[in-house]
Order: C-alpha cells, then structure tokens, then sequence
C-alpha cells in the first residue's frame, strides 16, 4: 500500500517512520530542503512509561544535546519556584533526531507539495497517486487558521551560561503567555517568549530578558527568529477526515499552554498509525490518548486565563502549587488537577466571578 506524507516534521516522519517498519510504501514531501527550519525552543520532556514503549520517543531522547535538573520560575522577575533535584527534560538536536526517523524513507526535499484530490500529490517531481495520503505541514496546511500566537526566539552564544542546567519560564501578568530559557549547553541558550501579543512587544520582552541575566547579556545574539504557534487544541472536524489524514501542529494537536510541539506531534501519529493499522477510527484512537485529554486541559486554563485582568492572572499564577504547575507545564495535569485548583479559595473567588466551569 503506498502512502504519501505531506511534511518532513516530527508528525510527518514519525508516522513514516511506523508505516515503513511495517512494509508500508511510504514517500515523503518535505518543503524545504533541510529538517527542522520552523524556528523551535527543541525542549523535550523526559519520556512517560506509556512513551518509553515506542521506538519514536527513544529516538528523540537519543539526540538530546542537553539534560535539564531543575526549573526557576519567574512571575514578575521574582522567583517562583526553584528546583535542582531531578531530571525533566531535554534540549535535543531536532534536525538530527528527524535525519534519524528519516533513514530508509524516500523523502523529495525542496518540494512544496499539495495535494489534489484522489489520492494525487502534486510535488516537485510531478504527480504521484497514493492509496493514502497524511498532511503533516503544521499550521500552513491548516484548512481553516486555528488560534494561533506569536513566538521569537534568539540563540545566544556566551563564555559562559550560568547554571546552564536549569532552564527558565518566565510570566508576566499583563501576559498572556511566558519567556523561556533553555541553556543548550555551557554556552548556548535559545531564549524565547510567545503570547498573545505583537511582534514590537515581544520583541520588548525578549530583549528585557536577555538584560536580566548578565551571562546572556554579555553573549552574542547569533540567530533572531519567529513563527506562529497553534494553541486552538484538537479540530475534530480535522480528525475525522479520512481523505486526507491530518496529523501534528496541522491537526491541532500541539499543547495550548506552553505551545509544546515534538512530543503531541508523535503521540498524534501513533493513534493515526494505529487506526490504519487496525482498521479503526482516527478520531477514536485519537480520544484513547492521556495527552488528548490533557490537550483540552491547557485549553481549559488558557482560556480562563484569557478572562482574566493582569492582576487575576497574577494571583491565580502565584497559588498554583509547585507540583501542579509542574504537571500543568509538562503537559500531564488531569482532571483531578482540575478539582485542586478549584478547592483553592483565592481561585475559587476569580472562577466564580467569570462564572467558569473548570470540569
């Protein structure tokens, strides 16, 4: 059976990746003529036991460039919470991790595909029929434009990053998003801030975070970037096409809240891989997944965060608990969570006040 994969990103490969091992015939299109061009913070949490089962998620892990111990978290410019005590993630080297997925798979780089209808795909070498097509070419193959944000990053080279083993988040009440700080290594860091606001003023945001800490202000700025990043949460009327599939940020399916990518990306391509597989629904192996819940949790707190005045967001923020923020920034608070926040009396008093249900 031959398929065509639109999109040479995590979901795009990952999916390709699976089919191939299986003795599918798969081709991929990627539009540019190298892996990993969409500007990205490359953070990747430490794997969960439901990921450790799948081959894609080592293969991420393998390219790790970096390993993070701990976390500072700022509201404000004051220090939230500080942790040293345990492995939570990784910078890895994306463009390698998808050389890696890549092997064996014929991919056309440099080819802009599209698709026709039919089961034709359009690329630089012509047109080919498929038996099945998958779109994986994050937010511009979206049919309809999703809720996006803003994201710029710079990547800095320094003498030296201090404490170049925990990273940094960063809030800000008026707000509605975070910088980051993600050291790459003693001397690297990608630091970035992405939210609902204009270019000018994250750029003023980037540029004050950079200021406050004086190992990066006295480094030097070798790469300004920005794209757009999906925060709208799952399409379903996206997940239940057959002709085409839609998997990764062209689906949706990226996290809300921290704008998390690499990892839904492959989650989205094993339900897709496992409903070709089995014959089911893609929409139903897609509500099977822990993450698909959790996706509409961060959908749930941005919206309610979107309500809110800067001063609400100030103190709903400084009343997260510690570990429930954790779990809220990794992507695996669930319902439970949910409760807890509610039972906080000063939440309580700022969910009643917008009439919001947050179950």
């Amino acid at each position: 059976m031959k398929v065509g994969v639109i999109g040479g990103g995590p979901s795009g490969l990952a999916i390709a990746r699976m089919l191939s091992d299986k003795g599918y015939e798969v081709y991929v299109y990627e539009a540019h003529r190298s892996f990993a061009v969409k500007p990205c913070g490359w953070g990747y949490p430490t794997p969960d036991s439901d990921e450790k089962k799948y081959g894609v998620f080592s293969e991420a892990v393998k390219a790790s460039l970096w390993v993070f111990k701990g976390y500072n978290v700022y509201l404000n410019d004051d220090l939230l919470f500080h942790s040293d005590k345990q492995i939570l993630g990784y910078i890895i080297d994306k463009k390698q991790f998808l050389e890696n997925l890549s092997q064996g798979i014929e991919v056309e780089r440099g080819s802009p595909a599209r698709y026709l209808g039919g089961g034709l795909i359009r690329g630089r070498s012509g047109v080919k029929r498929f038996d099945i097509v998958i779109i994986a070419g994050g937010f511009p193959a979206q049919p309809r434009r999703l809720d996006r944000i803003l994201a710029v990053q710079a990547i800095i080279k320094s003498p030296r990053i201090e404490d170049a083993e925990i990273p940094e988040l960063r809030f800000y009440s008026d707000l509605v998003g975070y910088a980051w700080v993600f050291p790459e290594g003693e001397k690297t860091a990608r630091v970035g801030v992405g939210g609902y606001a204009d270019r000018e003023t994250l750029e003023k945001i980037l540029s004050m975070v950079i200021k406050k800490r004086q190992d990066l202000a006295k480094g030097e700025v070798i790469k300004k970037e920005g794209a757009e990043v999906t925060v709208s949460g799952i399409d379903w009327d996206l997940a239940r096409s057959r002709d085409p599939f839609y998997v990764g940020e062209a689906l949706g399916y990226t996290m809300p809240v921290t704008g998390e990518g690499i990892r839904p990306a492959i989650w989205s391509s094993i339900a897709l891989f496992n409903a070709i597989e089995n014959g089911n629904s893609y929409e139903e192996e897609l509500r099977k997944l822990k993450l698909t819940r959790f996706i509409g949790i961060q959908r749930k707190i941005l919206d309610i965060m979107l309500k809110m005045k800067p001063s609400e967001r100030d103190l709903f923020i400084k009343n997260v608990p510690e570990d429930l923020m954790l779990d809220l920034s990794l992507g695996r608070a669930g319902t439970f969570d949910l409760l807890r926040l509610a039972k906080i009396p000063e939440l309580a008093m700022i969910l009643a006040k917008y009439a919001i249900k947050i179950i």
